[in-house]
């Protein structure tokens, strides 16, 4: 089954996180329109967990563990469809960074070598960034597939383990207090994303949602997420922020499930490439910091970065992404 619509929405998260970090172009002196509109355009990374807990349930619902099955090739397989589909672009895009920042040869010793290994092996350090910034989300996402594939360890009951470890060391993180920077990491409140999208895939496929209750529930979904999006609604919960953002993720999984919706093709191809969106953006940023558009002609500038993040992040798609996974599946054989 293409879930074009839940593609959709990862096209639009990573745009949002791409608009979050060029907002101070149209933040203008008299009005920070930059600020109005994308201050929270980094709520797209939470919303990604909830997909990728969603997608991880969803395409693994399947798996026979009492037919015979080799557990161990399973998991095996497991981890490298992961790594072959987060790895290679992420160490590529890491690289050009390295050499754009014009201290190469240095990553390789004393704090910076540190910094790249770190980053090579997605471990979070305490108060920096990998060499990637971008790369500190993805700490969160292998270490989610980390835990998934121990959780097929336990069969059949591997959704509950992973719940339960996730509610467990979020509750263990309010009574810990450490600087240790991977404590901090596996009791964060946003591995509980993880768990939303999880939840859903139960839910959907344990429950037929009729038409009526559908257009309820993503008018709901889409409606609650604009009026936090843009502070219409002032709300810092932490555990209503969580509530809204898998609504939204809902609403637009019930396009898909209940009303079978195409999606516009264009929006599902930023969907296809939204890794790759979220990954380079950086890079057109640095080459536009050359050029500026003054007053309300920034506005246009804008689109037109963003017009730009779009054409590499097609070409980093094709020519990298999809080339290399295609060809380490492959050579894997997975």
């Amino acid at each position: 089954m293409r879930l074009n619509n839940l593609q959709i929405l990862r096209g639009i998260s990573a745009l949002l996180v791409c608009c979050f970090h060029f907002r101070e172009e149209i933040n203008f002196e008299h009005l920070k329109l930059g600020d109005i509109l994308f201050s929270r355009g980094s709520i797209g990374v939470p919303i990604f967990f909830v997909i990728s807990g969603f997608i991880m349930t969803f395409t693994t619902k399947k798996l026979n563990f009492q037919a015979g099955k080799n557990l161990k090739k399973t998991i095996v397989d497991f981890y490298k469809k992961r790594a072959i589909r987060i790895i290679p672009l992420y160490y590529f895009l890491t690289i050009c960074w390295m050499i754009l920042d014009g201290n190469f040869l240095l990553y390789f010793s004393g704090d910076l070598g540190y910094r790249l290994l770190h980053s090579v092996l997605f471990l979070p350090q305490k108060d920096t960034f990998p060499v990637l910034y971008l790369g500190w989300s993805l700490n969160y996402e292998m270490f989610f597939y980390l835990m998934f594939g121990i959780s097929l360890f336990f069969k059949n009951k591997r959704y509950y383990f992973l719940v339960l470890f996730f509610l467990c060391t979020y509750v263990l993180g309010l009574f810990i207090s450490s600087k240790n920077a991977f404590l901090e990491m596996i009791c964060s409140n946003l591995n509980l994303y993880f768990v939303a999208g999880i939840l859903l895939a139960h839910f959907l496929e344990k429950v037929k949602v009729a038409k009526k209750w559908s257009i309820i529930l993503i008018i709901f979904g889409i409606t609650s997420f604009c009026l936090f999006f843009f502070k219409i609604l002032m709300i810092e919960n932490p555990f209503i922020i969580l509530g809204i953002i898998t609504s939204l993720v809902l609403a637009f999984l019930l396009l898909d499930f209940t009303f079978q919706k195409e999606g516009n093709k264009f929006l599902v191809f930023l969907g296809d490439i939204s890794y790759s969106l979220y990954l380079s953006h950086p890079f057109v940023e640095i080459v536009f910091r050359r050029f500026h558009a003054d007053g309300y002609l920034s506005i246009p500038f804008l689109v037109l970065k963003l017009a730009f993040v779009i054409a590499l992040a097609a070409f980093f798609y094709y020519v990298v992404e999809k080339k290399v996974t295609d060809f380490l599946k492959i050579k894997l054989k997975v």
